[in-house]
């Protein structure tokens, strides 16, 4: 079990949690970076010079919404995911031109986390 705090850099404070991402099939890996929780997101996205430095897989090509209703196409890219010594393997997330990290229900849904805002600390379980 790991506790992850929140960041003051948003307001209200965010949570953030420190991520990894392996390119497959050769292991390619960064330092751990943090993550913006963001349980509203369908799907995490990754700012493309991470994925690029990586060497990450290219899969396809999506047409997804922003929560202002504009549309566009991106594209998706195969990687494993590392939160807390818990790696969630073959995770397709979105590439874009963005400086943050977005971690979206694809990887959510896949661990047991525990918010305590007014402790402002994550509780990250298998």
């Amino acid at each position: 079990m790991s506790y992850t705090g929140y960041t003051s850099s948003y307001f209200p404070p965010a949570p953030i949690l420190d991520v990894v991402f392996v390119a497959q099939p050769d292991g390619t890996r960064i330092d751990a970076v943090a993550g913006f929780v963001d349980t509203g997101a369908d799907a995490s996205i990754v700012p493309l010079y991470l994925l690029d430095r990586i060497g990450a897989r290219y899969v396809t090509e999506h047409r997804v919404r922003s929560y202002f209703g504009e549309a566009r196409k991106v594209h998706s890219y195969l990687v494993d995911v590392v939160i807390d010594d818990i790696t969630l393997p073959g995770i397709e997330v979105v590439g874009d031109l963005v400086d943050e990290i977005l971690i979206g229900r694809d990887v959510l849904n896949r661990l047991r986390l525990i918010l305590d805002g007014p402790r402002q600390q994550i509780q990250v379980r298998p």
